[in-house]
C-alpha cells in the first residue's frame, strides 16, 4: 500500500522521489501519490497538497532506464589475491595489473503523470521510484481511473 500508512479513504498510494520542481514542490523529496475515487492527491511530508481531478490526466507512463556506468576496480583486492597466491612479487603484479573499471548496469525506474494543468498548458510531474517497482501497480490503477487506454500489459522496458 504504502511507504507509511496510505492516506485514509484512498484506494492506493505509496512514496515516490521528485524529479523536478513543480507546484511549489522541491525536487529530491519523497512524496506521497494517492488515488481517490475521483481525483489525485500528491502530497509532502509538510502536509501540502496537490490536487488533479481525473479528467486532468493525459497520459500515465510507468518505465525503467538502463543505464552503464563504469566503476572502479578495487587495487587492494587484487593485491590482495595476488599477495595469496603468489607471496609480494605477486601482491604488486596484482595491484598493478588489469583495467582499473568495470562496468555495472544502473536501473532508474521512472513514473510519469502527464496532465493539463489550470492554464489549459500540458504539464508533467516526473517521479523516481527508488524501491524497485512499487509504483507500477499505482500507475496501472492511475490509467484505469484516468480511462487511459494500455498500448500493452506494461510501459515497462528492460
Amino acid at each position: 500500500m504504502g511507504f507509511f500508512k496510505s492516506r485514509k479513504g484512498s484506494i492506493i498510494s505509496d512514496y515516490f522521489n521528485l524529479l523536478e520542481n513543480v507546484a511549489g514542490f522541491s525536487k529530491g523529496y519523497m512524496y506521497e501519490v494517492s488515488l481517490y475515487i475521483d481525483h489525485l492527491e500528491i502530497t509532502s511530508l509538510q502536509k501540502k497538497t496537490v490536487l488533479l481531478n481525473y479528467e486532468q490526466i493525459t497520459d500515465v507512463f510507468y518505465g525503467v532506464e538502463t543505464e552503464l556506468k563504469e566503476k572502479s576496480k578495487s587495487v587492494i583486492g587484487r593485491a590482495v589475491i595476488g599477495g595469496l597466491l603468489f607471496g609480494t612479487a605477486g601482491a604488486v603484479v596484482g595491484g598493478i595489473s588489469g583495467d582499473d573499471t568495470k562496468k555495472v548496469k544502473e536501473h532508474h525506474f521512472y513514473f510519469i503523470i502527464s496532465y493539463t494543468n489550470s492554464d489549459s498548458e500540458d504539464s508533467y510531474i516526473q517521479f523516481e521510484d527508488t524501491r524497485v517497482y512499487r509504483g507500477l501497480k499505482l500507475s496501472n490503477k492511475l490509467k484505469e481511473l484516468s480511462n487511459i487506454q494500455n498500448m500493452s500489459n506494461t510501459d515497462v522496458h528492460l
